[in-house]
């Protein structure tokens, strides 16, 4: 197809009418039975195109009485009309536009579900931060999990409850790589990656973290999206609680907003984690041992 038939097309023309108005903007004017007999549409067929394009105010249909029978002729109008046409549905739509918005809300009351899409529960306490993981390690191995990483520290869960997280996280090989983890990169987060890694070498190659060195960029709690899915964990100073959204605009926009700052990223190397020395931490906690 090239481009005046494709063009004529996407204006709204099917085919036989742009067969028939090409033809017809050749002459001044123009029979049915010379039309029907240069582009092969059928006589009959003709008629009805011819109809069609009358109403779109590209050609003009004229009559005229001879001497035995009544002559039909074809007059087409300057192609600029095609223009004025667009111009002219834009300002129709335009105007539509601006009714439809006015009479959407009722329309949309009738047609959204009476029942709510869209849930939030709340479970304080470390019970309810206990019932979120329940969730999380029943999320299927090929669904891709995008975690807002802060670090939690054990003074809250305590230390027992946190590395037996971690070390049951490192057993689940099959699912490795399946978490994009974003984290802050800060005196305590660097804590973290040392200490985790001291105790597994594994640890870094579980999640595919990357990090952003910004002093801007603060997390106060963990927050996991996949899904219709938003968890969020807070476990830190006075705040002890869990919630879990299920929004799949709410995931949606939280997916883009984690996919935007993960192009930004730094990727946490199994070098970068060496670089920060060994733990101090863990040192002494061996030591104890």
């Amino acid at each position: 197809m090239n481009q005046i038939h494709k063009t004529l097309s996407e204006f709204g023309l099917s085919n036989n009418e742009i067969l028939v108005y090409l033809e017809a903007i050749k002459h001044t004017e123009f029979s049915p039975f010379k039309l029907a007999r240069l582009t092969k549409i059928p006589r009959t067929t003709v008629y009805d195109v011819m109809m069609t394009l009358a109403l779109k105010k590209l050609i003009t249909v004229k009559t005229s009485q001879g001497l035995e029978k009544q002559q039909t002729w074809i007059v087409a109008k300057n192609p600029s009309v095609l223009r004025e046409t667009i111009f002219k549905r834009r300002e129709e739509l335009v105007r539509l536009e601006v009714d439809m918005v006015d009479v959407l809300s009722d329309l949309k009351n009738e047609f959204l579900p009476h029942e709510n899409n869209a849930t939030q529960q709340f479970y304080p306490g470390k019970e309810g931060i206990k019932r979120a993981y329940e969730l999380l390690n029943s999320v299927p191995c090929e669904v891709q999990i995008y975690y807002f990483d802060h670090m939690m520290s054990m003074d809250t869960l305590g230390k027992e409850y946190i590395n037996k997280e971690v070390s049951q996280t490192l057993k689940g090989r099959e699912i490795k790589k399946r978490v994009k983890t974003l984290m802050p990169l800060n005196d305590w987060t660097r804590h973290v990656l040392s200490y985790q890694y001291g105790r597994n070498k594994s640890y870094i190659d579980y999640h595919e973290y990357r990090y952003i060195e910004n002093p801007v960029f603060e997390l106060h709690h963990d927050m996991y999206v996949f899904l219709d899915k938003v968890i969020m964990v807070v476990a830190k100073d006075d705040e002890i609680w869990a919630s879990i959204l299920t929004s799949k605009l709410i995931a949606a926009s939280f997916i883009s907003i984690f996919q935007t700052m993960w192009q930004s990223a730094t990727p946490v190397t199994e070098k970068f984690v060496k670089s920060l020395g060994e733990n101090a931490f863990l040192k002494e906690e061996k030591r104890r041992k």
